[in-house]
Parts: C-alpha cells; structure tokens; sequence
C-alpha cells in the first residue's frame, strides 16, 4: 500500500491574503475624504458628463411611485449616521470608521413621511428613484485589472428593487457594470460590502475619468454608505454567502442555516428525541475572486460548536465539529454552492444541557485568500430547562435585552385592506408531546401601536393553537390545520397606557378547548402545532372590517430561516411562519412563509412538562460504509488514525487546528483497511479536527493535543 505524508503547514489559509493594491478611497493615497463622506453633496435633477467632477453629485430620478419626475428623492450626507423617519426609531450611529466625517445616506422612511409618521407628507413622497454619482476617479495603469469596490454599509429593506453600485469608465456618460450588493451583506447587517468588477477596465486605454454610482430604488426604508475603497480584485476570495437580491429560491435568499431552526427551544422537548429531523447545518461559500477555485482546490466549510452553562457561565470549546466540501466555486458568483447536511447525532445537548450553544461557520481553501474577514459566520441557540426565568421557553424570535422578554425588531401589518381578519403565527415541534406530557402553558408576545392609533382603547385578540398534517409541506389552504387550544387576549389602555408608535407586551394562559368545554388537549408525539395570533374584532362585537391604524399591529424579529426551510422534508416541516389574511369581501389568502422567512412573529411559548419513559438520543444520518477513529484522544506525541472501508477507496486525511486552517494532509491510495500516525509533537495544546475524505463523503474526529 502505498501513500504520501506532506509535512506541517503544508496549506495555512486565513494567515496569508492575496494583497491588493488600493486605488482610490479609504487605505490609499487619493480621495480619502470624498470616500469618507466628509465634503458636502451637490443636488441635480440631470446629469451630464463633466458636471460638478469635484464633488459626489445627488440626483433625484423620480418619486411617488414614478409619477413625478424627477422630484425630491436626494441622496443626502448625513452627520448622525442613522435614519430619521418614524418607522426606525433608533438613535444609534452606524459604526463605520469614519461615521463622525458624514455618511451617504437615503432615507426613504423620512423623505416621505418627514418623521412625522403620516406617509406621503415628506419632501419625497415613497417609492422613489435616488443616484449618488462620485467626483471623478483616476484609475490610469489598470486596464484590464479585475477590481473589487470595498465599502461599510447599513440598510433596512422593504418594498427595495435595487440597492446597487455602478462603475462608468468614461466620465457617466454610460455605466459597463451594475452590482446589486443586498447579496453582499444581509439586511439590517452592519458590514463591509466586497463588489467585485471583473472586465470594467478591460481594453480601455483611458481610465482618467471614472466614476461610481449608488442607486437606491424602492419603498422604504433606508441606506447608508461609508469609507469607500477601489482595489485590485483578489485572485481568490472565497466567502459565505448571504441572501441573493431578487431570489425566489428558498436557498437562494438564505444566508446560512440556523442549527436546530429556534433560538430557544427547551431541553425537555428534544433531550430524547430519537431522531434530529430539525437538526441540520451548512451554508453557501462564494467567490469574490476573480479566478475560480475548482475541486483540487478543496474549498471546504466546517462547524464548530462552544457551550456555556446556564448556570456556571463556565465555556467548553469543541463539543461538535464538522466539515464539507465544496465542488468549483467560480470567480464573481454571488449564487455559489450550497452544503447542507444532517448533524451527526444530538448527543452533545443530552450532555452538556441547558445553556447557550454558540455555532460558528467557517470556509477555506487550499490558496491564499484576499480576504479573511467575510469566511465566517456565527449563530447562537438556547436550550432552556425548568429553570426561571425561561422555564421551559421556545420561540423563533431572539429575547431583548432590554427586559429579556420576546424580542421585535419591527412591527408588521399586512399590505392593502380593509381587512375583516389575519392571523400570523409559527410551526412548532413536538417529538414528545404525548409522552413527555407536554403543555402549553402561556405564550407571551410583543405588538405595537402605529404614530397614527386610533382604535379602541380596549380590544380583544386570541391566540390559537392548530395541529397541523405536514405531509405535504406546503399550506395553501387551512386544511391542514385543525384547531384544538384559544386562549382570549385582552388589551387595554391602548393610545394611553400603551401609547402610540410604542410597543406592548402581553402573556396569554388558560387555554381551553377550541370545539368544546374544558382545558386544551395535550400534544401528540411528533406533533406539529401552530401557534397563531388572530386579530377578528368583529368575533367581540367589534367593526366588521379596519386598517392599520384601528388595531395593534404584532411584533416581528428579522432572523433569515430560508436556508433551514429549503431542507423541509415530508415528515418535518422546518421554520414556517403562516400567515392568513381575509380581505372586507371575506376573500382568504394563506402564505405559507408569512411576511418571508427571513421574519418571525415575536411569540414565546412557555412549555409544562412532566417526562416520562425517556428514550435515547439515537445517532441517524451516519455515514454508512466505512468506519474511522483516533487514538489516543488526548495525545501528546504521536496521534494514531484508523480507517476500514467496505470496498478499496482512496482516503485524504486532513488536520486542521479550529479555525480551519490545514495543519497535514496525507493520501492513501485502495485502502481497506490501515492505520497511520502524524507526529504532532510540535504542535500547540489545543483543540484539532482531523477529517478522513473518500470520494464525496467525509468522517471528522475532534482531537485535543495535551
């Protein structure tokens, strides 16, 4: 048998970069402060090639939904660093580096509703067509050089069609590239955007008179620009991907998945589950290079997960690690590959318990890579117990920390009306509602009142609890759902108490049976139940029909679930959040992912639990055909790796430290069955991986080096 061991530091990815060359802005040499916002903008209505070249040029296309041209839709520079309208709120600056010298914004909220909240009374009535056109930009010597755009952004979307970055070559009199850059950093994410431009200077000799253009065109409700950098593109950047602008794919206006599909779920209903329908992990890696990493390249995206205790606060590193590998991923493709697969097993939350479970998502290569900070990404879940204050808590909405209550980062209403009645909610999982004598014992939710309240002061809503059939996986109608919990929510002092444009909280309990007397049913194994907020005024001798102003609107949270729901099975549903909205006409429409799965309502479920006849954790998904182990575990000299297979294959083995980065790698040839040793006497005490790789399938073993 014959194979090939590499030495140590063979590949290190994240400690070299590909340098770049910086051009114009930010870390270069030239126009630092127009790059920083710190000169004043110029307003225009039209622009022609050689207008105002010293300063960055605001103009306005059109507003009011395109019947006004061009109108008062401005770019502005703006000296707070967030927005002013009535539907933001915050007063927090955008931390960009150079915020205190003035930001690029459009403020779509408050250019058209002034601040005031009354939309369509601000200087620019929504939707509305905005371009910040810069100074000139002299990129003499780069023909033909692949180039990369590199600024610090912040935006919060809504009806938005584009949010892009432009390149003209020669003075604007046309634009050879346009780049949406909503994939390049997620909504209401504060980040560095990484545009890539890969053929903008290709064959044009003169390059003295370039610009770049920012395009706001939507309804609501902000963008903010800062500390702008033209670069030489890297050769190779790979990347996580974030949601793809104007995807209608679930993978493609996904970020990464969210393990386990709720921030919070309780011990009680998963620590004997026997199977991980739910639990599953993975991403999408791009390449923001602009040559292609292909398969010898070994792009690959590994897991990592820490604990900390609920109790003890005490962190333990390394209690699942996991990798994949991608196929090619090619230079410039925002859609690059997706890997999701099923966690090994669920044994570590039988062990470790209660407390927060960090997941940190990481991508590297064999190359050096131009940029190390856009390779990772990071995630929290709890698990709850019956500990207070969150005894027995499930929810898919994060917690504030303001009050640790149901966390909204927005207040959502369904578009058009009058509406008779909606209804928003989620899809909970319950492998052990039977056995485990699962209840429901209160849910608590967030709701807010607009600026512009003007309802009842006391209303009544009902929070409803549906089994639901997910064998199809699809809810189209409300046939899937039957109704068996109500529990009655009643509000008051709404517009006093509660006052307007501010947020309520509430808990519901005592919940009884929906077609009958007496208390809810208790809850099936492996059931699936939707936990629903209904608004039907009508249903308490309230007006038959009402808008947006005439009753409390429900808290959300932004928390992108369209990766977990792309992985929906037919026995599991994972992460939808229904909505059912009936018009004044009686007309009811049903949306199976609600208001979009990158938002949740904020509802909090409180669980009782009495378990009995506990089951094991059971291992699934589990590589078949093969077997792979360490020894020892924790070594100190020598580390000893073991491999059998059904039938001959060829093995790379891999060991990498916990960022990711490739320590030693050796390659086997027909192997069977055979046992190696590294030496890894030199090495740091630490936590490694060492990953067995044959054909596409690959086993990773956590190692500790005393």
């Amino acid at each position: 048998m014959r194979f090939c061991a590499l030495a140590f530091a063979v590949f290190f990815m994240g400690t070299t970069a590909d340098a770049q060359t910086k051009i114009w802005g930010v870390g270069s040499a030239t126009g630092v402060a127009d790059a920083e916002f710190s000169n004043p903008f110029t307003n225009a209505t039209s622009f022609t090639a050689g207008d105002n070249p010293t300063t960055w040029t605001a103009l306005s296309v059109n507003e009011n939904g395109g019947a006004v041209t061009p109108g008062n839709a401005y770019w502005t520079r703006d000296l707070n660093g967030y927005s002013s309208g009535a539907y933001w709120g915050g007063t927090t600056p955008i931390s960009s580096p150079s915020q205190p010298n003035g930001v690029a914004m459009f403020d779509s909220d408050f250019l058209d509703n002034g601040g005031g909240g009354v939309q369509g009374t601000g200087t620019s009535p929504a939707a509305h067509r905005g371009e910040l056109i810069s100074p000139r930009i002299d990129l003499t010597g780069y023909t033909d050089s692949a180039l990369t755009i590199q600024f610090y952004t912040l935006y919060r979307n809504f009806q938005m069609t584009e949010l892009s970055i432009a390149v003209s070559v020669d003075d604007g009199q046309t634009w050879a590239a346009t780049e949406d850059f909503r994939s390049a950093v997620p909504d209401l994410t504060q980040d560095f955007a990484r545009v890539l431009f890969t053929n903008v200077t290709a064959g044009v000799a003169n390059l003295s008179q370039c610009r770049i253009r920012f395009t706001f065109d939507g309804n609501y409700y902000f963008a903010i620009v800062d500390d702008v950098t033209i670069e030489t593109a890297p050769v190779y950047d790979i990347a996580l991907g974030g949601a793809e602008a104007g995807s209608n794919l679930l993978i493609g206006s996904g970020d990464n998945v969210k393990v386990g599909g709720n921030p919070y779920n309780a011990l009680n209903n998963i620590v004997h589950a026997n199977d991980i329908r739910e639990w599953f992990w993975g991403s999408k890696a791009i390449n923001v290079g602009y040559k292609d990493i292909v398969p010898s390249d070994s792009a690959a995206i590994h897991i990592n997960i820490d604990f900390t205790d609920a109790v003890t606060g005490a962190t333990t590193q390394g209690i699942y690690t996991d990798v994949m590998y991608y196929d090619s991923l090619p230079g410039g493709n925002v859609s690059g590959e997706t890997q999701i697969d099923y966690l090994d097993d669920i044994n570590f939350i039988n062990t470790y318990g209660a407390g927060a479970y960090r997941v940190t998502y990481w991508v590297d290569h064999k190359n050096a890579d131009g940029n190390a900070a856009n390779d990772t990404a990071r995630h929290t879940f709890t698990i709850t117990d019956d500990a207070a204050p969150l005894r027995n808590y499930i929810s898919k909405a994060r917690l504030s920390a303001n009050d640790g209550a149901v966390f909204s980062s927005r207040s959502i209403f369904p578009g058009g009306g009058p509406f008779s009645s909606w209804e928003y909610g989620s899809v909970y999982f319950f492998p052990r509602g039977e056995s485990d004598t699962i209840t429901i014992d209160s849910v608590s939710f967030r709701y807010r009142l607009t600026n512009n309240f003007s309802g009842a002061a006391s209303q009544t809503l009902f929070c409803n609890v549906y089994e639901m059939d997910p064998s199809t996986g699809t809810l189209n109608d409300g046939a899937l759902l039957t109704q068996i919990g109500i529990g009655t929510i009643s509000l008051t002092g709404l517009g006093t108490t509660v006052a307007a444009g501010d947020y309520g909280l509430t808990t519901v309990t005592n919940f009884v049976n929906a077609t009958g007397s007496g208390a809810m049913p208790g809850l099936k194994d492996n059931g699936f139940y939707y936990v629903s907020i209904l608004t039907n005024p009508s249903l308490t001798t309230g007006p038959a029909t009402f808008d947006s102003d005439d009753v409390p609107w429900l808290g959300a949270d932004e928390n992108n679930f369209y990766m977990n729901a792309a992985m929906t099975r037919v026995d599991s549903v994972n992460n939808p959040s229904p909505l059912k909205v009936v018009d004044a006409a009686g007309t009811t429409d049903w949306f199976w992912t609600g208001f979009g799965a990158d938002i949740v309502p904020s509802i909090g479920l409180f669980l009782g639990v009495k378990p009995v006849n506990p089951v094991s954790v059971s291992t699934v998904y589990a590589a078949e055909g093969a077997t792979f182990s360490v020894f020892p575990n924790p070594a100190t000299d020598v580390l000893n790796f073991n491999f059998e297979a059904e039938e001959a294959t060829d093995v790379m083995y891999i060991l990498t430290d916990i960022a990711g980065r490739v320590l030693n790698v050796t390659q086997s040839l027909n192997v069977t069955k055979e046992t190696q040793s590294i030496d890894i006497s030199e090495l740091p005490a630490g936590v490694y991986m060492l990953t067995a790789k044959a054909g596409n399938k690959n086993w990773t073993e956590k190692v500790v080096v005393d």
